[in-house]
């Protein structure tokens, strides 16, 4: 039968990486580390890493055991911590991924309130404009645009939004401003790498796609608002990552209602696992009232 501490010593070789960096983060030796996680995988009967002389990397069995035991064990030292102090202050970890442009303009700006009022969370926030899969990149839970496609994830919705096709009153004025989708093709686009092909509208509303003329591509939505905004190209933005510029009229909307299914709403999402663990659920009310 395995205990609590193979569990957490488990769940630290895994963060860790390696046996000796897992032993390090629960304070013993490797020896014993690795006597522990040896006891767990026999009382298991799986194997949980693969192993080899210069990795140690989970096995798909070892991922869903990991995924469910990290969320336990936050649970329980949750009620720990309950039962010990008569109050619910929240401590431990949060790593969750999201748009940069989320990131630096809804998050951000109110997170010093939140740390103020749960001083013991600490926070790992990978920024990226690609899909990531929470388990297989050690993530709790995530704020994503758009459609959702992975269907096992709760989700909780934040906002409305939709995409737009925006540019500067500089370029506009260089360029001429375009009536119509069509006429958009030809000039100069800033894009995120995937954007340069773009499904739209056409005067009869049915679908067409068209590749752009990509003078910049960029690899980040913050690094696409500012490069719009220098006039560099026209883009396609979330309206809401671009309502500061439009408010001050350092852009506008070009060719509007012109994309082809442009709703992209905005999703607060976690795994089944992770739905009794208290620092998630104050983490998700927490972005929710950033989107008001």
């Amino acid at each position: 039968m395995y205990s609590i501490d193979d569990l957490k010593t488990f769940v630290a070789i895994a963060d860790g990486n390696g046996v000796t960096a897992g032993a390090r983060r629960v304070g013993i030796s490797p020896a014993t580390a690795s006597h522990r996680l040896n006891k767990l995988e026999a009382a298991l009967k799986l194997t949980l890493f693969h192993r080899n002389s210069r990795m140690l990397k989970l096995t798909d069995e070892g991922q869903l055991f990991f995924d469910r035991t990290e969320a336990i064990l936050a649970d329980l030292a949750q009620a720990e911590r309950d039962a010990g102090s008569g109050s619910a202050e929240l401590a431990g970890h949060i790593r969750v991924t999201m748009s940069p442009w989320i990131l630096s303009r809804f998050i951000l700006p109110a997170l010093p309130t939140f740390q103020r009022e749960h001083p013991k969370l600490t926070f790992d926030f990978l920024a990226v404009d690609r899909f990531v899969a929470l388990s297989a990149e050690g993530q709790d839970c995530a704020v994503r645009v758009g459609d959702l496609s992975d269907s096992s994830l709760i989700a909780r919705k934040l906002s409305d939004n939709h995409r737009i096709i925006c540019a500067s009153p500089e370029f506009l004025a260089q360029h001429g401003t375009p009536q119509n989708i069509e006429a958009t093709v030809d000039l100069p686009w800033v894009c995120l790498p995937w954007q340069t092909r773009i499904a739209f509208k056409d005067a009869k509303g049915k679908r067409k796609d068209a590749t752009v003329r990509s003078s910049v591509l960029v690899s980040n939505s913050d690094t696409l608002t500012e490069a719009v905004s220098q006039g560099l190209g026209l883009a396609i933005k979330s309206r809401l990552a671009v309502q500061n510029e439009f408010a001050e009229g350092r852009l506008v909307e070009v060719a509007p209602g012109s994309l082809w299914k442009p709703d992209a709403p905005i999703w607060f999402v976690y795994p089944p696992e992770a739905r009794s663990a208290s620092k998630t659920d104050a983490f998700g009310k927490f972005v929710s009232s950033c989107f008001g």
